[in-house]
């Protein structure tokens, strides 16, 4: 080989292969969506919702993988040491930055090893009591707190759940001392409520809506900046206790270090898929309003929580179990 043309071969192997890979994207392959839950939840409900009508935009397979365990870190840790080639796909819930909050010694950095693709939506979340709780409103209800501690129990799906920090975060804002009692599941958490056991739970509205229309639990506030069309006349928190917001949002994720033009072309097909009929349809009806939000929002909300529930987090002296 002659020294130009040894010198063009090494030129050429130097070359970023990031512009290659997004060439090819999605050609070589079927796209995996890790789904940090276990298959019959709400975030698995949404991806299978999602998944058919992304790999026709894409023009590829996209096969759903659930990775359950650790509140998502488990599915986070093996999307975040995975190949930066946009084949491996995060599918999660705000618990995403609860965790980095709750346990900074996790094996990855969710704001370093991460790319936000796409904020697919918002879940909200809403506080009901038992029906024989004489509250009817959240400001109702703080007082009875504050008149007997007993009433300022909250049942939610675990510790660091979305229902536990949503608490944790109205206790921080509205100054009301609250007892957190962790479940291992929302469908406990109700159940024990239902029953008497627990005064009031905090967790996604859609999970609790039969139960409201049977009349087992009485919602008394709504998480979302603004009422739910579901509920129109249960008020949103912020009513109450003003800048309050705590929505369950849903979004997807790659390794950092994948192509910008991958990113960009795993988040208009996603885009698109949420602006079919269908899809919109089944995600209306798991109470989820669709945002379709670029990467940059995503980022830029993980981070900002990660710092909010951080400070909860020494504020209130909460410990990962």
């Amino acid at each position: 080989m002659s020294f130009k043309a040894l010198l063009s071969a090494l030129v050429a192997s130097s070359l970023p292969l990031g512009p290659a890979l997004a060439q090819d994207f999605p050609q070589r392959q079927p796209v995996k969506l890790i789904v940090t839950f276990a298959p019959g939840g709400g975030a698995d409900s949404a991806a299978r919702a999602i998944s058919d009508k992304l790999g026709e935009k894409l023009g590829q397979t996209v096969v759903v993988e659930n990775r359950p365990g650790a509140g998502g870190a488990i599915a986070t840790g093996l999307v975040a040491k995975a190949a930066p080639d946009g084949y491996t796909v995060l599918f999660t819930v705000s618990s995403h930055s609860i965790n980095q909050a709750l346990n900074p010694k996790l094996p990855f950095d969710t704001e370093r090893d991460l790319r936000g693709v796409t904020l697919l939506g918002l879940l909200p979340q809403a506080i009901a009591v038992h029906p024989s709780v004489p509250a009817n409103s959240l400001s109702e209800w703080l007082a009875l707190a504050r008149s007997d501690a007993r009433y300022g129990q909250y049942a939610t799906g675990g510790v660091g759940s979305p229902g536990h920090f949503a608490g944790a975060v109205l206790q921080s804002m509205s100054g009301q001392a609250l007892t957190h009692i962790g479940y291992k599941g929302a469908g406990p958490a109700m159940t024990d409520v239902i029953g008497n056991q627990v005064p009031a739970v905090l967790g996604t509205l859609g999970g609790m809506m039969p139960h409201i229309k049977a009349g087992r639990l009485k919602p008394i506030a709504i998480t979302s900046r603004t009422r739910n069309a579901l509920l129109p006349g249960v008020p949103a928190m912020g009513e109450t206790v003003a800048g309050f917001e705590a929505d369950t949002w849903v979004g997807t994720f790659v390794p950092a270090g994948t192509p910008a033009a991958i990113i960009t072309r795993l988040h208009d097909a996603t885009a698109a898929a949420l602006a079919e009929a269908d899809v919109r349809g089944r995600l209306d009806a798991q109470g989820i309003a669709i945002v379709a939000g670029p990467p940059a929002e995503l980022d830029r909300l993980v981070s900002r929580e990660i710092k909010l529930f951080s400070q909860v987090v020494k504020e209130q002296n909460i410990k990962a179990e």
